[in-house]
């Protein structure tokens, strides 16, 4: 019984040697995300617009007290008379003046000022929050595609490899007179092409890695090999995408998805806060035909003023009403203009609605056909590699030519192509979900 433990302990030791060097430094989306996040200039910049926006609010608020001003001055006074009867025939004297004005406007379009500041901020805020979104599905994308880029690589040079060694056998062959001259140009032409396909898959992980540099601040830390033997992480077949690409949680079905988006996508919210704020205007544009009230109060002080007066003190309390009468037609015109600027926004909310929509059933069509691509790409896999296995021992007793062994190696390697790219399809295509729907944030990722 102690035998067993001891080597159930063993065996757990060596799993976790085995797979803990992988997990510690192995590239992981959560990274990805949070290194994204804290380096992408625009997530910086809708930070600063945001305070902005707390600071207007603020301003707002203290429009409603009132104003105190201050205010002093200091002269010097020379006259002269000519005839002087008071025999004093010039005179000079310093004037001081000393005032306080207390002034507060009174009227509703101060309210409304505050009421659209918030509803700025608010907007700020929805702004900030699809500007995240946006960054956290470029630095999704970004790192999927890399991992797409290096398992389309992985089956270029395999295939390139199994090509190479085909045509050794078909030039071993050939001395033999088993095949034609024919068999061996065909496989050097497949062989070609298979390198080219390599080629262009190197370019294309080398693009894939340089946009994922543009997003996250870094080069991708994707440990393709094991650090010790240069031994492959992942096993050839694309299935092992798997280990990679954990699907994130979507909503249950296209309803609740449409239901969501248009609850929580930041854009539409936006526009509906933007109707909010235009029926203001048309409110405060109304109140530009109505009188406008405020009162002053002033305390101040005079010195010196003349050669007859040494001090005066004064008070005043003055109510003021403004009705406007006619100011070019200005106050008519802003008006049509804020109803114009509604309808606007009204039109623009009813297309982003269909728009909006019509993305989210597009992403739902892609996930759901992706899913049912993989099952039938998955079989076509299985069914290719027990093809080329076949058709290969069909051929070293005579019954298959080399042709139909090349036919059946680039078949297999279609296969898997299609695969791996239906894979980074599907787990594209629900971040592009989550996103429509307002719900791509550290929160609901689990980060």
């Amino acid at each position: 019984m102690v035998a067993k433990k001891v080597n159930c302990k063993l065996k757990l030791i060596l799993i976790l040697s085995i797979f803990l060097p992988f997990t510690s430094h192995s590239e992981e989306l959560a990274d990805v995300l949070r290194d994204a996040y804290n380096f992408y200039p625009d997530i910086e910049k809708s930070k600063t617009e945001l305070k902005i926006s707390e600071k207007d609010v603020t301003i707002s608020k203290t429009d409603f007290l009132p104003s105190l001003d201050f205010s002093a001055t200091q002269g010097r006074k020379i006259t002269k008379s000519n005839p002087d009867t008071s025999r004093i025939n010039d005179s000079a004297f310093n004037p001081s003046t000393f005032d306080v004005d207390l002034s507060q406007p009174l009227g509703y379009t101060k309210a409304i000022n505050l009421k659209q500041a918030k509803n700025k901020l608010s907007i700020a805020r929805l702004s900030f929050y699809a500007t995240t979104q946006d960054v956290l599905f470029k630095a999704s994308k970004a790192y999927y595609t890399v991992l797409k880029d290096h398992f389309l690589l992985d089956v270029a040079k395999r295939n390139e490899q199994n090509l190479i060694t085909k045509l050794e056998a078909t030039e071993k062959r050939f001395e033999f007179r088993d095949v034609t001259k024919t068999d061996v140009f065909q496989a050097k032409a497949r062989l070609a092409e298979a390198v080219s396909k390599r080629i262009e898959a190197e370019n294309n992980l080398e693009i894939s890695e340089s946009d994922f540099k543009s997003v996250v601040g870094r080069e991708p830390n994707i440990k393709w090999f094991d650090n010790s033997d240069d031994t492959q992480v992942v096993e050839s077949n694309p299935k092992d995408w798997s280990r990679f690409g954990e699907m994130p949680s979507i909503p249950s079905s296209l309803d609740d998805s449409i239901e969501t988006g248009l609850k929580k996508n930041p854009d539409y919210r936006k526009l509906l806060i933007q109707l909010t704020n235009s029926k203001l205007d048309i409110k405060k544009n109304n109140l530009n035909f109505a009188p406008e009230f405020s009162v002053t109060g002033s305390v101040g002080k005079s010195l010196d003023s003349s050669r007859t007066v040494e001090r005066t003190d004064s008070f005043s309390v003055t109510g003021k009403v403004t009705l406007p009468l006619f100011n070019k037609g200005h106050n008519m015109l802003n008006l049509e203009k804020s109803k114009d600027s509604a309808l606007t926004i009204i039109k623009s909310i009813e297309t982003k609605k269909l728009d909006l929509t019509f993305q989210i059933k597009s992403a739902w069509k892609k996930i759901e056909s992706s899913k049912s691509s993989i099952e039938s790409l998955e079989v076509s896999v299985e069914s290719n590699v027990m093809a080329v296995e076949g058709v290969t021992k069909e051929a070293s007793v005579g019954t298959r030519t080399t042709l139909e062994i090349l036919d059946a190696q680039k078949d297999l390697t279609n296969a898997e192509s299609n695969l791996v790219n239906a894979q980074f399809q599907l787990i594209v295509s629900s971040f592009e979900l989550l996103k429509l729907c307002g719900i791509l944030n550290f929160e609901n990722l689990g980060i």
